[in-house]
């Protein structure tokens, strides 16, 4: 499986992305550790003001406002948690859905990600092969 996503700024200019792959796990599990990876590099970063976007329903729920009394029984409890500890550190983060469309350069960092299991990388510029994408992201 792959992870990706793109920091921009409040502009929505290019600030990194990154990508990381995993031999194991599935599609939810992808989209919560790359929004761990995305958080905590924002927080490196010095970001302390976030708006992230996903377009995972489903892990965009986990983070809303609702009880977390069952959260120890879910599967990937091990990184919600972790997300969980993140959010509570001294930041403003706002964690919204977005469709699937508008979140093509996510998803091809993703894709990259696939083919290279090593080790997260960053790029502090965007890649070549991303640039089509970002071009369309930035008009949705």
């Amino acid at each position: 499986m792959g992870m990706g996503g793109v920091i921009r700024d409040w502009t929505g200019r290019w600030r990194g992305g990154f990508s990381r792959g995993a031999s194991t796990g599935d599609a939810l599990r992808a989209e919560l550790l790359a929004l761990e990876d995305g958080l905590s590099l924002c927080w490196a970063s010095g970001f302390r003001k976030v708006s992230c976007e996903c377009d995972c329903l489903e892990a965009v729920s986990l983070f809303q406002a609702r009880s977390t009394e069952r959260d120890h029984l879910h599967n990937h409890y091990d990184v919600i948690r972790r997300i969980q500890c993140m959010l509570a550190w001294d930041w403003v983060v706002y964690i919204s859905h977005i469709p699937r469309d508008i979140n093509s350069v996510a998803h091809t960092l993703a894709n990259w990600g696939v083919r290279n299991t090593s080790s997260i990388v960053f790029w502090r510029s965007p890649p070549d092969f991303i640039l089509l994408q970002l071009g369309r992201d930035s008009v949705s």
